[in-house]
């Protein structure tokens, strides 16, 4: 077997929403020729594992782990050690003296107002360049590079975020001339969430973003939308550099699971509406939510709608999920493993999906990863969000039904509409299978393949 180094800060079995697509490359990859070995993060974040994902890969797969140096999580222990103790501790009783308290607590505001909330501006701004996980990179290129001789590596391919796996790839690139696919799962400079940054790092991104597609043999992007704004944006690089190879969903992980069973077996007198994965700040979820209080204020779904949401909830969110008019009707149920999810996603009588929005060009070109198991499971889907891609996939699925953010009224309409086709017993789909399953993983991961197979025989 040709053998390819997959480079991978997010990986099982830490579990972030971007592990999936490198792991089910991993998996696949073999079945067509190609033997994957994993470089990985050794101290990975463990606010959220699953083990069992591990469980997917061939036995004989090889993980490298290289240790990540990373004074980010020095500096938010800090903070939390600070001031998120100091703000939650109660009023002690006794002999203390209110004082001294206040005295220590004014003390604090002005340290972390005047000292360290300067300081981190500074090192988020101008050192975790392109990322947090810049301290990744020493030991990862040295890891890297003692793989590739040892491993006898034919070809290199990185995933971002975080783009640090790119800068990683391009030094293994540089020092051992191995030819190199780049993958975005998201775009690097063009996103909403690089906007805020000074001017002279945007810059130096981009600097940087050009320097990986010209020295990348191939580049892979989840969107075609994207493929083209990356043509469009270095048109000194050949376009037919560019590829689009979406994200998907992988039929195994639906082998024992029978949509129409578990949802008998989980059937409510309730609408229940499922959302899947973190709700994001910027992201159409205001919209829906507004069109969900416009329903809750006719007086026509009374407590006969709820919504689970399966993921993490950013503390915006919860707070405002947990007051009224919207406390009765919301189920936090927070992360479960990922066949426990695909089971909930049966279980739903409605899938709801609200995507990230930030800027134009994402908000037409962004394709959540998890909107593939959605239409897979052949439950209804109730996009609020923009037209692009995403509607796209969604109309063309046979299983869902996109709603434009900004008709608050048409939001409203449709969630008491499926509340009265569940009363009826009419909540049915068609799904288009032929269309859907152009994105099984397996599938996908031939595409892949074939490209790597292309770019070696161009790099002998």
């Amino acid at each position: 077997m040709k053998k390819v180094l997959i480079i991978a800060y997010d990986f099982p079995p830490t579990r972030t929403s971007g592990v999936y697509r490198p792991l089910k490359f991993a998996k696949y990859l073999p079945e067509f020729g190609w033997q994957p070995i994993i470089l990985t993060v050794k101290n990975y974040p463990r606010d959220f594992m699953d083990e069992t994902l591990l469980d997917q890969l061939p036995p004989e797969t090889l993980i490298k782990r290289a240790y990540s140096w990373e004074p980010i999580r020095l500096e938010k222990a800090l903070f939390t050690r600070l001031f998120k103790r100091t703000s939650q501790a109660a009023p002690s009783e006794g002999n203390s003296d209110p004082g001294k308290r206040k005295s220590r607590t004014t003390l604090l505001s002005l340290i972390r107002k005047y000292i360290l909330s300067p300081l981190s501006w500074f090192t988020s701004s101008f050192l975790y360049v392109p990322d947090y996980k810049i301290g990744w990179l020493p030991v990862a290129v040295y890891k890297g590079l003692k793989t590739i001789r040892r491993e006898k590596i034919d070809l290199i391919f990185s995933t971002s975020p975080p783009e640090t796996d790119h800068i990683v790839a391009l030094f293994l690139k540089l020092i051992t001339g191995k030819p190199w696919v780049a993958d975005f799962r998201d775009p690097w400079t063009d996103n909403s969430l690089k906007q805020d940054f000074p001017r002279l790092r945007r810059k130096f991104e981009n600097w940087l973003e050009h320097i990986v597609i010209r020295k990348a043999e191939n580049i892979v992007h989840v969107g075609h939308g994207w493929a083209r704004l990356a043509r469009e944006k270095f048109s000194d690089v050949s376009p037919e550099k560019h590829h689009a190879i979406t994200n998907g969903f992988d039929e195994a992980d639906f082998k024992e699971i029978n949509a129409a069973e578990i949802l008998e077996r989980n059937k409510t007198r309730y609408l229940n509406l499922v959302n899947i994965g973190t709700l994001y700040e910027q992201s159409a979820f205001e919209h829906f939510l507004k069109g969900f209080e416009k329903a809750l204020a006719s007086g026509k779904i009374g407590n006969n709608v709820r919504i689970t949401f399966v993921g993490h909830v950013i503390p915006m969110w919860r707070q405002v999920l947990e007051r009224q008019p919207f406390k009765d009707h919301i189920d936090l149920v927070g992360l479960k493993s990922h066949g426990a999810t695909i089971r909930l996603m049966a279980a739903a009588d409605v899938l709801m999906l609200t995507p990230l929005g930030g800027n134009e060009q994402e908000e037409t070109r962004h394709i959540p990863g998890k909107i593939f198991e959605l239409i897979r499971t052949g439950r209804p889907i109730f996009m609020t969000g923009w037209k692009g891609e995403c509607s796209e996939i969604i109309e063309k699925s046979g299983v869902g039904k996109f709603v434009p953010c900004d008709n608050m009224d048409l939001i409203s309409k449709t969630i008491i509409e499926y509340l009265e086709k569940k009363a009826n017993g009419e909540l049915k789909t068609t799904p288009n299978w032929d269309y859907i399953n152009r994105f099984e993983r397996k599938n996908l991961t031939g595409d892949l393949a074939k490209l790597l197979e292309s770019t070696l025989e161009k790099c002998p």
